[in-house]
């Protein structure tokens, strides 16, 4: 393999996990030797089988047999695998020293029975500590005559096994500096991601009233990290989705990370996506919930879920219990909110690094490991089943909020999040309804049943304008815009002769504001402002010209 291995991560990562062992905790004392097979399967993401050979070599080694033993590691590999792990095998002084065992290489036989070198490494074995144990990962299972044959000689050997997954896991989940840079890395590319694209995209279809799968729009979010523009400079071979992003809305909700994105149409009420982005094998993960015209009930219960998360990461430091942590977090919504506590998620998170999920390591009522200083952990909190007494269509009556993010745990500070995307109601609720629609509530109660929806969508455009910052509005954005300011024009004649048929005779013009703003995103963000040239703003009826170096707005009433 003409690939350079890391040799002073392993040698660091080797020594961990051997002190560990040598303590003798949990499982690990049980283990005599450790086996570490991994074969070929496909289908298979994670395994912790693949996760410790990453950890330890950089990469998946298919095809290989590891035997960790008191006073010597023995490898089986094929040849070009055994090059590659010469690496760390052969040394000059004494790199193996500090009770890291030396390695001896085996040759793995294609064509014949491997049964010389299986000899060999029972006989290692058996030489370790009791003789009588081998510590292993019960969950990974590989296909294949090579796996089968060397399960079947341990079995043969009468070794009893335990499954150490456990504390493997524990001492793999402190990260390293290099490591912790990965993984703010694949936490920045799934922030990105999510604010550039999805969130955008969503603007998009609630603007345009498309009808649009949860499963079309997950994978499109799949295809967007083949683009460059949304990976902060990553190489799009580096990156991966963790699993298919999750889009949930109209009332089918499931808060876990092992559900698929149906192919019901998004419905526009409570949104939620959770997507999570693995950068050169270390993984992250994001939850938000988006909101359209969200009623005042449902952004209480979505303010109250931050305050949770924020009572959450107050607690989440080096040395608390993870148990501690969670029961915080729920003592909390029992104080502040008891009715919401049966809606709750019924964990918090997990420990996540190389693998997505860790299992031993999930923020629950039960779960006793200490939390550690450098470890990473994927958040999670949300209520399900909640109801909407304001719902006219069944779709709305049921709705969950969701919420989460990549954190890192600090010796004495709370958690820092590495997913900082906003998610106060300002941020995630899109509001259909902006001034002009109020003053035309206040009008005509008739006239406002037609003429809502020009205005609704000129509001959801103008936040999109403000989202896209100093950037043009796409042609096509102009063409909407054109296309609601004429609707507009259409509306408000309708309104006129609504009223007249109301029986006012009269109707006085009132005199026009001269205003051309109302607030600071109406304000066009057109190429010609920011070179300080004079332009014509025929939406507001306004001339912006350059004043002192400044953009400033003259209502054509005021020029009049």
């Amino acid at each position: 393999m003409a690939v350079n291995l890391e040799k002073d991560a392993y040698y660091r990562r080797i020594k961990r996990l051997y002190m560990n062992w040598k303590k003798g905790e949990d499982e690990f004392g049980k283990a005599d030797a450790i086996v570490v097979s991994v074969g070929v399967d496909e289908e298979i993401v994670y395994a912790k089988s693949t996760a410790i050979q990453t950890w330890l070599f950089g990469y998946e080694l298919t095809d290989t047999i590891m035997v960790f033993c008191d006073t010597k590691i023995i490898f089986l590999a094929s040849k070009k695998k055994v090059d590659f792990l010469k690496q760390v095998a052969i040394t000059k002084g004494n790199e193996n020293a500090n009770g890291v065992p030396p390695i001896t290489l085996l040759t793995r036989e294609k064509n014949e029975s491997n049964k010389a070198n299986f000899d060999k490494m029972i006989e290692a074995i058996k030489a370790s500590k009791e003789g009588k144990t081998v510590g292993i990962f019960s969950k990974d299972k590989f296909p294949g005559e090579y796996m089968k044959s060397w399960n079947e000689t341990i079995s043969a050997e009468g070794l009893e096994k335990v499954d150490i997954s456990a504390v493997v896991a524990y001492t793999m989940a402190v990260k390293e500096d290099g490591e912790l840079n990965l993984m703010k890395k694949a936490a920045s590319i799934t922030s990105e991601v999510y604010s550039k694209f999805f969130k955008e995209r969503v603007m998009e279809i609630v603007d345009a009233d498309e009808k649009v799968r949860h499963s079309k729009l997950a994978e499109s979010v799949e295809k967007a990290i083949e683009e460059k523009k949304y990976l902060g400079g990553a190489d799009p071979s580096t990156v991966e989705m963790c699993y298919p992003p999750i889009i949930q809305s109209g009332g089918n909700y499931s808060l876990k990370f092992s559900v698929v994105s149906d192919k019901n149409h998004m419905h526009f009420g409570a949104i939620t996506c959770a997507m999570g982005i693995r950068y050169k094998s270390y993984c992250s993960n994001l939850v938000r919930t988006l909101m359209v015209d969200p009623p005042q009930e449902m952004q209480d219960n979505y303010n109250f879920l931050l305050l949770v998360e924020e009572e959450l990461l107050k607690h989440l430091k080096h040395g608390v219990k993870i148990s501690d942590a969670y029961n915080a977090a729920q003592d909390y919504v029992k104080k502040e909110k008891s009715e919401l506590v049966a809606k709750l998620t019924k964990n918090l998170g997990f420990a996540m690094g190389i693998e997505f999920r860790e299992g031993s390591l999930v923020l629950n009522a039960k779960n006793q490991y200490k939390l550690k200083k450098g470890m990473v952990l994927s958040i999670s909190l949300g209520f399900a089943d909640l109801v909407n007494k304001e719902a006219k269509k069944d779709e709305q009556k049921k709705y969950a909020l969701f919420i989460g993010d990549t954190i890192q745990i600090n010796e004495e500070d709370a958690a820092t999040i590495l997913t900082p995307v906003k998610k106060k109601i300002k941020n995630v609720g899109i509001f259909l309804k902006n001034d002009d629609e109020e003053d035309e509530e206040e009008e005509g109660d008739d006239a406002e049943e037609l003429l809502g929806k020009g205005a609704r969508s000129a509001a959801l455009l103008a936040d999109r304008t403000r989202l896209l910052g100093k950037n043009e509005m796409t042609a096509e954005e102009k063409r909407r815009a054109h296309q609601r300011e004429l609707a507009n024009n259409l509306n408000e004649e309708a309104k006129r002769r609504l009223t007249e048929q109301k029986g006012e005779q009269e109707i006085q013009k009132a005199r026009k504001s001269n205003v051309s703003y109302k607030n600071v995103s109406q304000m066009p963000r057109e190429k010609d402002i920011r070179d300080m040239k004079i332009f014509i703003d025929k939406k507001y009826e306004t001339v912006v010209m350059p004043v002192f170096g400044i953009a400033t707005p003259f209502h054509i009433a005021t020029i009049k």
